[in-house]
């Protein structure tokens, strides 16, 4: 999932449970050149050969032109891109694709580059699938996402993490270890300009590209402060980024444990049980389990921290194949956590995938309560195929639900106990779902005392 991740690998491709993380080359890539037809029809051919439902040619292409009309409108660009009829043959259908395709390119003259013109079409080809883990990345997006599941540093910038409400941006998390934790950047400041350019009316795109830079550079955030009346300006050094699995994980009054869980990228499963065995060492009784934010990954790694919390041998979620097998993924090994410790799991509408599921599995064999808002419902397994100018198309290979049979994808996880976390809030520094999930584990616990926030919380 990243859209996913599991622990099966096969042809060569490891599976993923994410929203956005890795790719793994199904064969030797060809030399990279630049996107052209001939792109979108190699997409195309991937999906025809592992997603998981057959895919007719006609229609996926006929997707691909629309994408090619859009841009072309948007470009202020006149001519008339015709569909491809129904019922056309495959072979003939990418005859007929390429025809146009190259009719538009021309059409163009330049004001579109066939590059972004292919992207344009093989995006808009895999959304007529309307499906969570399908989808294409540039051949930069795919050199991060790489990275990033090696848990090496995938791009250069400030380290935050973006949360966008009501049109204002505020800094959901800074990354440890980076330029904006050395710089005094905290959870919930709001950014107000970067540089000299204000954020209000930008797109999240737009300003993660202002945030990131090359190594070195400086970049210069102009921010609100819960509790201060003038701005925070604070300039930062751009760095190589690290993003580590696990943000926080700490003991609070009371015994109750705060893990702060981000991504399950390669050994995650590993840091996890190395956080949970030291705040157990630490006197930890309960568990509070934070993925809000968390985008999924690798299922082997799920499969390894569901296993952490729940007895061998139970289901943790079900898949169905090409062709309609199914088979029920279950735990395996000594669980680490006592089954009498609470756990208390908390997510929002960007915990996706793996997160998902990590939810789901603990809520229906009631070892955790869930907290929070509804999770993103983007829950399948997919493989991540490198295409030969670089690229990447993450391609949907199996369905998956809940130990339950519960489909998320499109659904999600609805927490047992529903928090919202508003702009008012925000504004004033308080994490109402954190302390919500506190005072659930308070109560459990039998405690009088409410715990204090992690700092950065």
């Amino acid at each position: 999932m990243k859209p996913h991740r599991h622990s099966t690998v096969r042809l060569g491709c490891t599976v993923l449970l994410a929203l956005t993380l890795m790719v793994v080359p199904l064969a030797v890539p060809r030399p990279a050149h630049a996107a052209d037809a001939g792109l979108v029809i190699e997409a195309f051919n991937v999906l025809r050969e592992y997603y998981v439902d057959r895919v007719d040619a006609a229609v996926m292409l006929n997707g691909a032109l629309a994408g090619v009309r859009s841009a072309l409108s948007n470009a202020g660009v006149q001519g008339e891109v015709a569909e491809i009829p129904a019922g056309t043959s495959g072979a003939q259908s990418e005859i007929v694709f390429r025809t146009r395709f190259d009719a538009a390119v021309a059409a163009a003259g330049g004001r579109i580059a066939p590059t972004v013109l292919a992207y344009t079409a093989t995006r808009a080809m895999t959304a007529q699938l309307k499906d969570s883990h399908t989808w294409l990345l540039t051949p930069e997006e795919n050199r991060e996402r790489v990275l990033r599941q090696q848990r090496q540093a995938g791009f250069s910038g400030a380290g935050i993490v973006l949360m966008l409400r009501e049109g204002k941006y505020y800094i959901r998390d800074v990354i440890p270890g980076s330029p904006a934790a050395s710089g005094g950047v905290q959870q919930f400041d709001r950014i107000v300009r970067v540089d000299n350019v204000p954020t209000a009316g930008l797109q999240p795109d737009q300003l993660s590209g202002l945030i990131r830079g090359q190594t070195g550079t400086s970049v210069t955030l102009v921010l609100e402060r819960p509790g201060r009346a003038d701005p925070v300006t604070v300039s930062l050094t751009r760095a190589p980024i690290q993003v580590p699995a696990v943000f926080q994980a700490r003991v609070l009054e009371n015994g109750i444990g705060y893990l702060q869980f981000y991504q399950f990228v390669s050994r995650s499963s590993a840091e996890f049980r190395g956080a949970l065995n030291g705040m157990l060492g630490n006197g930890m009784r309960a568990l509070v389990l934070d993925l809000r934010g968390n985008l999924g990954g690798f299922v082997n790694e799920l499969e390894a921290i569901v296993s952490l919390f729940l007895p061998p041998g139970q289901p943790i979620y079900q898949e169905v194949a090409r062709g309609g097998q199914t088979r029920a993924v279950r735990t395996f090994g000594v669980p680490l956590l006592p089954g009498h410790q609470p756990v208390i799991i908390l997510v929002d509408e960007s915990s996706a995938s793996a997160a998902e599921l990590l939810a789901a599995a603990l809520q229906e064999h009631g070892r955790a309560t869930v907290v929070g808002q509804k999770t993103m419902g983007a829950v399948e397994a997919a493989i991540m195929i490198d295409l030969s100018d670089g690229s990447g198309l993450s391609v949907t290979v199996r369905r998956l639900a809940s130990a339950q049979g519960r489909r998320l994808e499109g659904t999600g996880v609805a927490p047992d106990v529903t928090v919202d976390l508003p702009v008012i809030e925000l504004d004033q520094g308080r994490d109402s779902q954190l302390q919500a999930a506190l005072q659930l584990a308070r109560q459990r616990l039998g405690t009088a005392e409410v715990p204090a926030v992690p700092a950065g919380r």
